[in-house]
């Protein structure tokens, strides 16, 4: 969940930095190896347990804390588990938070090497990120890795615990430890769980266990983080002073919180978003889309934003305004406030990305909600405020195929709030992401050289990557991510002249597509074979995804976002030459999903005189596709890898 959106509950959140009277993980004073079953023999390293636990204990200064332990037991296998095992990494950066931990390793010939804790190292990883982590050192096959650690963590009573990983775990297990007067609740995704609720020794302890849980290797076009088995936790009660009836953190709760922290002005604040608007004309803009699209084109090429920025005044508005930085928080702020002074009706929608969770409606885990946009009833389109890189309507897509929280302002008398529903965040329709490729290929007077001359296309979400790299980069940069197109689709960098369109931000609201046309001596597209040539016209439309793998498929297919990629290719055949086989450009997967096309590959070819002219679709209708059609949709995927490798062989004509 968002800083921005931290809930408000009926407890100090203040952290304590001594524990009190945390539980003990056991830690067995002689450990022997486990056996394991020969059935994973063949797994690089099996968990044999995975204990976790948040505990909640409450400090003499009447504040909580919390406190995460995890627990692990691994038998290794093979030189991949101790390569992955050799380095411990703690879930906790800061190793001052830490309360204890201990690791040993333990040998097949009995021999014990327990980790000082002293050994910790903190080192920055090229992610830029710092980790606390220490050696297992001396590991071999048929050994086991045991380590624990408990560390005071940020308070937060929402939380998810993804329990699968990409070895098989034999028994998993979570605990949530509270005072007694705190009322969990816990749900499986991906998975079915059974919690149970007791109260000893004065703190109440909510847990459920998953056993046998297999292994989860990466596989493509799959959301990999949000199909795993995973527990998530919310605090729902809290029994003192007679509230044990009230459900805490509702969605309802957290609409109301999100229209109190960006929907609600003072008379100065209204005054000042007032003034923008006047100096800048948009109330005398024809449409409300005009509008829309006018503030935010202003805001984003005006207003520099970072997650990170938290500086006191970041969200105070005449300050932003003035000194053109703000913080997320206040660049929402300025959002909704020039839109209300326009009066440009609008919703704050609240979403998760799809890759990791979801917004549940019968599940309020407000950490979920950590995206924000801005939806207008008048048109049903979108807008992501805090990404500089988009314009309406376009969003980030993996916030999008999925449920979100619609935050809808409403006013009695002088009271304003907002209303929460949960509904789906639609995205753009299939036909208005594309790519497109336009392509002439003709061979030189010496027949050595392929000329080929291209545009490439991009529209919708697929244009986001291309025009925020011509946009935001130089012109050495630019010739090199042409010099990268052109060596995919040609296996040359022999180029004879580029030009770039339409690569501004302000063209996205429109649609406009970027376009590069860029012409390419392609030496690489020719061979020869004695009096043949051999022309590598599939190679033109770039390097394809194959979908390939020896288990069988675990998760459901999901892609970015729906779009279509179209391709016409002229290839002119020279004089005294003929094309042995064009059929091979004819290739044709599709399949269809409640009675309309879900997803296909077709290439057509005609001959006209000299040019052989193929025309190939490529549509991915849906965002997610089932599991039941993984065939079908390997089928789709790989006929267009099977289209890159197309060679016609030319020989002269008899």
């Amino acid at each position: 969940m968002s800083k921005l959106l931290l809930p408000l509950l009926l407890l100090s959140l203040t952290a304590s930095a001594q524990p009190a009277a945390l539980r003990s993980e056991e830690w067995a004073e002689h450990p022997a190896l486990h056996t394991v079953d020969a059935r994973y023999s063949k797994e690089p390293a099996v968990i044999l347990l995975d204990r976790r636990r948040v505990e909640y204990v409450d400090n003499p200064d009447n504040t909580v804390s919390a406190y995460r332990t995890l627990h692990r037991i691994v038998h290794i296998n093979d030189d991949h588990g101790i390569e992955y095992f050799n380095k411990i990494y703690l879930g906790v950066t800061d190793s001052s938070s830490i309360v204890d931990v201990r690791a040993r390793s333990i040998f097949p010939n009995g021999k014990i090497i327990a980790i000082d804790k002293k050994n910790i190292k903190s080192i920055q990883e090229e992610d830029g990120n710092r980790y606390n982590i220490f050696a297992m050192e001396g590991l071999e096959k048929g050994c086991e890795v045991e380590y624990t650690y408990t560390f005071l963590e940020d308070i937060s009573f929402f939380g998810r615990e993804t329990m699968q990983t990409i070895f098989p775990t034999l028994d998993a297990q979570f605990d949530l430890l509270a005072p007694p007067r705190l009322i969990f609740q816990m749900k499986g995704y991906n998975c079915n769980v059974s919690v149970s609720d007791t109260t000893l020794n004065g703190k109440r302890t909510f847990s459920t266990r998953l056993l046998d849980i297999p292994g989860a290797e990466k596989e493509k076009y799959s959301t990999y983080d949000a199909n795993l088995q995973r527990i998530e936790f919310r605090l729902s009660y809290n029994t003192s002073n007679d509230k044990e009836h009230v459900r805490l953190n509702t969605w309802s709760l957290l609409a109301q919180h999100t229209h109190d922290r960006y929907e609600t002005f003072t008379e100065k604040e209204q005054k000042t978003a007032g003034e923008l608007i006047e100096a800048n004309g948009w109330s005398k803009l024809p449409t409300p889309q005009a509008k829309i699209i006018a503030v935010e084109n202003w805001l984003k090429e005006h207003i520099s934003t970072r997650k990170d920025i938290d500086m006191d005044k970041a969200d105070k508005l005449e300050w932003i305004i003035k000194n053109k930085i703000a913080s997320h928080q206040g660049l929402m702020r300025l959002f909704c406030a020039l839109y209300q002074g326009l009066g440009i009706d609008h919703e704050i929608v609240l979403a998760a990305s799809r890759e990791e969770s979801v917004i549940d409606k019968n599940f309020e885990n407000w950490n979920n909600a950590g995206s924000i946009l801005l939806y207008f009833p008048a048109t049903k389109k979108f807008l992501a405020p805090t990404l500089p890189q988009l314009r309406y309507p376009w969003i980030d897509p993996w916030w999008g195929a999925a449920d979100g929280l619609f935050c809808k302002t409403t006013t009695i008398g002088s009271y304003s709030t907002a209303l929460a529903t949960i509904k789906r965040i639609p995205l753009e329709d299939y036909t208005q992401s594309y790519g497109r490729l336009d392509a002439t290929l003709r061979l030189n007077a010496s027949l050595d050289t392929v000329l080929t001359d291209m545009a490439e296309s991009f529209g919708g979400y697929n244009a986001l990557g291309p025009r925020t790299d011509f946009i935001l980069s130089n012109q050495e940069e630019r010739q090199a991510v042409i010099k990268d197109i052109a060596r995919q689709c040609t296996n040359s960098e022999t180029i004879t002249s580029s030009k770039i369109e339409g690569n501004d931000f302000a063209s996205y609201s429109d649609n406009k597509p970027v376009v590069i046309r860029v012409s390419i001596k392609a030496e690489g597209l020719l061979e020869s074979a004695g009096n043949k040539l051999l022309v590598k016209v599939g190679m033109i439309i770039g390097p394809q995804v194959e979908m390939y793998q020896e288990k069988a498929r675990q998760f459901p297919m999901d892609i970015a976002f729906p779009h279509t990629l179209e391709r016409d290719i002229d290839f002119i055949i020279p004089e005294g030459y003929t094309v042995k086989n064009p059929g091979d450009a004819a290739i044709h997967h599709e399949f269809s999903a409640d009675g309309n096309i879900a997803a296909g590959f077709t290439s057509t070819y005609t001959l006209e005189g000299s040019h052989l002219k193929i025309h190939v679709l490529e549509q991915y209708r849906l965002p997610t596709y089932p599991l039941s059609a993984y065939e079908d949709f390997k089928k789709v995927i790989n006929a267009s890898a099977d289209f890159n490798k197309i060679t016609f062989i030319l020989e002269k004509a008899k």
